[in-house]
């Protein structure tokens, strides 16, 4: 009997995290409150054992997830054009911590955003290839 491997996911470096560019989905809804907090609306995964939970009527369409002010400033961040070291960069200034503190933090959220489908983190070809 052969024993089935999932073939793992290529690792990142640091620096190679370091120049991702988180870019929004751009199938969630947002709504911009007044107190500078964004509201997520998102679609719910389209994965068979949600869709059949869903079926029985205990799965809703879509969640909201509600970001503070901090995070709803990264959110607005996540352009793909700001990498993770610009993100970071900011966060330590805006919030006087030091360079370690933000980039935990950030790295940290930007996991959780991935994680539960908020954003990407587009990795630039030329970055993969120098491994």
């Amino acid at each position: 009997m052969g024993i089935f491997r999932r073939k793992s996911a290529p690792r990142i470096t640091r620096e190679q995290v370091m120049n991702t560019r988180p870019i929004r989905n751009p199938a969630i809804e947002v709504t911009h409150a007044e107190n500078g907090e964004v509201s997520l609306k998102l679609p719910r995964r389209r994965v068979w054992w949600i869709n059949l939970l869903a079926r029985l009527g205990g799965v809703p369409e879509y969640r909201i997830l509600t970001l503070d002010r901090v995070g709803s400033s990264v959110w607005e961040l996540c352009d793909g054009e700001h990498t993770v070291r610009d993100l970071i960069s900011l966060l330590a200034s805006e919030h006087k911590l030091s360079r370690k503190e933000a980039e935990l933090s950030m790295v940290s959220y930007l996991r959780q955003l991935a994680q539960r489908g908020v954003v990407a983190l587009a990795v630039e070809s030329k970055e993969l290839a120098h491994e």
